[in-house]
């Protein structure tokens, strides 16, 4: 799992993209003449609403009603449209509906003007890399848009299309009906495919069709290098002039491909493009700046046993002389994630001392940086266990399944060697930090390993009121109800983190068994 940079407000963030992507589903539906007319807000809210309970089956949802209406138009270019779709729900649906989020503004921007705005906006959000592929993956999806509706341009941007594949001008009266469908599969033959296959590969000027996808990727990928969490705060103007490149690259770039084909350059088209683009970018960058600023990322600490022991020595000293100022200074109320390996006394056993040192030492180093990669403080128990602390329940959730899919991963990549398996704790509460930001003793600890014990290699375990944080961190999640826990005075709700798709909740009469 790819890590992000984190931002305040990110619960917004979620809104926004839902609330885009619901304006999208329905602006397209609406120039697709779809009837009833109620049918196509009722739909976009549909999408928007589906994208905080789970981003993929909003996309779905999208990709979906906005294809009924091609499929009724034409039906092969329809279904076509619907399989690349869901073949790639997976990648739109990445980051929280960023690169679906991305392609819906290059749409709606190559409609309305500032479409090399979300070039720009691609890399300075997803990143250098990711950017580059969603700028080049929706500039595409333009062009065959362009191809389809026999498009030779969309304002400063070229298709190169010339005869419609599609069109709506005898869209269905009521899509509802269900008359349509036959009439669609009526005309699915062989004229139909090849009338689909020309438009496509009979498209004027494929070297610009070519050239415009690595232009808007190269101006996506000039922004991410500026992006949020690469570069320091203090330096937001390399971020700003890097975004406003990018729609320069793109803007000069257009002139550059429309000069090498032969074609003459839409100056209108062009400068309008530029000045809204450039405006749209600012706009948007502010917002980002201010509303939702990047949250700096925990350093990795390289921290030696000794020095972790003297730290404490120094803290249990100051239990004992200062309880006052230990409380004001180092008990914080924090989310504890604790971890231990799979079986480690038979490890030892069947692989010996060195070769359970070696494990310990490559899941720790695989494992301590995914805390701070997600904003936590960190280190070992000592033996064959990682302790965490977060401030907040959303990073310690997905640091969590981090952790996980890494490991899953590596054994993967190394099916010669053991298996490493690690169960996980969670829950929030009072506990005592040290030096590092470390949890050190604590309520908040004391419950996380008792949850962690419940769980099996491979598993996270976590109290109910750290759990609600997963839909926020886009995880899913699978509620036990209430367990009485040894040496837990009250009994706590507990839920199971499913960190892969094919994970079954683990039965809850384990849980029974194993806390009395």
């Amino acid at each position: 799992m790819a890590q992000r940079t984190r931002r305040k407000n990110e619960a917004w963030i979620i809104g926004l993209r839902a609330t885009g992507v619901a304006a999208f589903t329905w602006l397209t539906l609406a120039s697709m003449q779809v009837e009833p007319a109620w049918l196509a807000p009722v739909l976009a809210a549909l999408a928007g609403v589906l994208m905080f309970a789970a981003t993929d089956i909003g996309i779905l949802v999208s990709l979906f009603t906005i294809s009924v209406p091609v499929i009724a138009a034409s039906p092969l270019a329809g279904i076509a449209m619907l399989v690349l779709g869901v073949t790639a729900v997976r990648y739109l649906a990445a980051d929280r509906g960023g690169a679906y989020f991305v392609l819906a503004a290059v749409i709606a921007g190559a409609h309305f003007g500032p479409v090399w705005a979300a070039v720009a906006l691609a890399g300075y959000l997803l990143g250098a890399a990711e950017g580059a592929l969603a700028a080049a993956v929706a500039c595409l999806t333009l062009e065959l848009i362009g191809l389809a509706l026999g498009r030779p341009g969309f304002g400063a941007t070229l298709t190169g299309g010339t005869e419609a594949i599609v069109t709506f001008a005898g869209a269905p009266e009521n899509l509802l009906s269900g008359e349509w469908v036959a009439a669609a599969l009526a005309g699915i033959g062989a004229e139909s495919a090849n009338r689909l296959v020309s438009g496509v590969t009979q498209a004027t000027h494929p070297l610009a069709l070519f050239l415009q996808p690595a232009l808007w990727a190269a101006a996506a990928a000039l922004a991410g290098l500026a992006r949020p969490g690469i570069r320091p705060r203090e330096r937001r103007w390399v971020r700003i002039t890097a975004v406003v490149g990018a729609v320069v690259v793109s803007a000069l770039g257009s002139v550059a491909i429309f000069t090498v084909v032969g074609l003459p350059v839409p100056w209108r088209a062009w400068s309008w493009a530029v000045a809204s683009s450039l405006a749209a970018t600012g706009v948007v960058v502010v917002i980002a700046e201010r509303i939702f600023p990047r949250l700096d990322k925990a350093p990795t600490q390289t921290v030696s046993m000794a020095s972790e022991d003297a730290d404490v020595d120094e803290l249990l000293h100051l239990i004992a002389t200062a309880e006052d100022k230990l409380t004001a200074h180092h008990a914080s109320q924090r989310v504890v994630l604790i971890t231990d390996m799979k079986s480690f006394s038979r490890m030892t056993e069947e692989e010996g001392s060195v070769a359970t040192a070696k494990a310990i030492q490559r899941h720790r180093d695989l494992l301590l940086p995914l805390v701070s990669g997600r904003g936590g403080f960190g280190k070992s128990t000592g033996g064959d266990g990682l302790v965490a602390a977060f401030e907040n329940a959303a990073d310690a959730l997905l640091a969590a399944v981090d952790m996980q899919v890494a490991l899953a991963a590596y054994g993967a990549a190394h099916p010669n060697e053991r298996e490493i398996g690690v169960r996980a704790g969670l829950a929030s509460g009072e506990v005592v930090l040290d030096k590092g930001g470390r949890p050190f003793i604590g309520e908040g600890l004391n419950l996380a390993a008792r949850i962690m014990n419940q769980a099996d290699g491979g598993q996270i375990l976590a109290a109910g009121d750290v759990a609600a944080s997963a839909r926020n961190a886009g995880v899913r999640v699978h509620y036990f109800g209430k367990i009485q826990l040894k040496n837990i005075s009250k009994p706590v709700e507990i839920a199971e983190v499913l960190w892969s798709e094919d994970q079954q909740p683990r039965d809850p009469r384990d849980l029974q068994e194993s806390a009395e």
